[in-house]
C-alpha cells in the first residue's frame, strides 16, 4: 500500500484551515462536516491545537511543515516558495496542508482508541527504530529550530503508525479482487483535427480515415496538415477524463482497428487501437481501484467520526511564529523513514 495515498483522497479536517484564515494564513474551504471549533486560553506550554483528547505541540507542527516544504522544493525547486495561487502564497498553502495532515493523524488516533485498535510490540519496535534513525539525522540547528526531543519524535512515529493501523482496520473488508474486465486499460493513438470550421474538420477526418483504411501508415496521416496532430494515450473504463460516449466507442475497438471520425470537445478525431488489453496497465489499475475504494470507505467513517469532535487552536502561539527558512539540514525524510522501516517484513 502506498502510505501517501489516502491523504490525497480523504476529506481534510478543517480546524486548522479556519484557524489559519483567521490569522491571515489561508482561506476556509467548503466541507460538509466539520468538527466544532473553540478558541480558548487553556493550553499547555507549546500546545498548538487539540482535537478531542489528542494534543499537538509546536515541534510536531514545525517538523511537518518543514518536511512538506522540503518535499515540494525538491520536486519543483526552491523558487516554488515565491509563487502564489489565487493570491495565496504557496508557502501558506503548504503550511495549511501540513497542519491538516497532522490533524488527520490525531483524529485517526482517536478513531483507533474508539475502535480498540492498538500498536503491536512489533509496531512499537519499528517506531523505536524509525525514531532512532530520524533523530540521529537531525543537526544541532534542526533540533534547536524545532525545539525537538527524542520523545516527541518517537511519539510522532507512534501516532503515524497507529493511524495506519486504524485505516487498515476500517478497510479490512474491502474486496481486493478486481476482474480484468473491470480494470481493463487500453492504449490508443488518435489523429486530432482542431479547426473552427467543424464541417472542414469532418471532411479532413473522413479523408484521413479513408487513407488509413487503404493501408497508409497511421502515424504519418497528420503529416502536412497543420490542423492535425498525432496523440497517444491510455485509459480505463472508469476514466472521467473523457466523455462516456467516447470511452465506450474506444473500448469497442479491437487491436489495430481504426474508428470512424468522432466529434469531441477538442475537434474531430479518428482513433486507432494499439492494444485492446494492456496487461501491465490493467494490473496497475487494479491496485488503483482497490485503493480508491478503501479510501472512499474510510473517508465516510472518518467524516462521521470527526464531525462529533471538539477542536481548539492556539492562535496566540501561532501568531508568534515567523516561518522563514523552513528547510531542515537533515537528508532524511520523516515519511520516507517510516516507509523504509515499516516495509521491512
Amino acid at each position: 500500500m502506498c502510505h501517501r495515498y489516502i491523504f490525497a483522497i480523504m476529506p481534510v479536517l478543517l480546524i486548522l484551515t479556519l484557524a489559519l484564515s483567521l490569522s491571515g494564513c489561508g482561506k476556509k474551504e467548503e466541507e460538509k462536516k466539520e468538527p466544532r471549533i473553540v478558541f480558548t486560553t487553556g493550553f499547555e506550554e507549546n500546545e498548538l491545537f487539540f482535537i478531542g483528547e489528542k494534543k499537538c505541540y509546536l515541534p510536531e507542527a514545525l517538523l511537518y511543515i518543514s518536511t512538506h516544504d522540503t518535499n515540494y522544493e525538491d520536486m519543483y525547486g526552491p523558487e516554488i516558495m515565491d509563487r502564489n495561487v489565487n493570491g495565496t502564497e504557496i508557502s501558506d498553502k503548504l503550511t495549511g496542508l501540513a497542519l491538516s495532515r497532522l490533524a488527520q493523524i490525531k483524529t485517526m488516533d482517536l478513531m483507533a482508541a474508539d475502535r480498540g485498535v492498538t500498536l503491536s510490540d512489533r509496531d512499537l519496535d519499528k517506531c523505536t527504530q524509525a525514531a532512532d534513525r530520524y533523530m540521529r539525522s537531525l543537526s544541532a540547528s534542526d533540533i534547536s529550530e524545532l525545539g525537538m526531543t527524542y520523545e516527541v519524535i518517537l511519539g510522532m512515529f507512534q501516532d503515524y503508525a497507529l493511524a495506519w493501523n486504524v485505516y487498515a482496520d476500517v478497510t479490512k473488508d474491502i474486496n481486493p479482487e478486481i476482474s480484468d474486465d473491470e480494470a481493463r486499460t487500453i492504449t490508443l493513438k488518435a489523429i486530432m483535427i482542431t479547426s473552427p470550421d467543424q464541417a472542414k474538420a469532418l471532411q479532413l477526418a473522413g479523408s484521413l480515415y479513408a487513407e488509413a483504411e487503404a493501408g497508409k501508415d497511421f502515424d504519418s496521416l497528420a503529416d502536412g496538415h497543420e490542423e492535425a496532430s498525432l496523440e497517444k494515450f491510455s485509459f480505463s473504463k472508469d476514466t472521467s477524463e473523457y466523455s462516456r460516449d467516447f470511452v465506450d466507442a474506444c473500448f469497442r475497438l479491437s487491436t489495430d482497428e481504426i474508428s470512424a471520425p468522432m466529434v469531441v470537445p477538442e475537434g474531430v478525431c479518428i482513433v486507432k487501437c494499439i492494444s485492446s488489453f494492456d496487461q501491465d496497465e490493467t494490473d496497475a489499475n487494479k491496485v488503483r481501484i482497490v485503493e480508491k475504494r478503501r479510501a472512499e470507505a474510510f473517508s465516510e467513517v472518518y467524516s462521521d467520526f470527526a464531525s462529533g469532535l471538539y477542536a481548539g487552536f492556539n492562535s496566540d502561539l501561532w501568531d508568534e511564529q515567523h516561518l522563514t527558512n523552513r528547510r531542515l539540514d537533515t537528508t532524511e525524510n520523516f515519511f520516507q523513514v517510516y516507509e523504509d522501516i515499516f516495509s521491512i517484513l
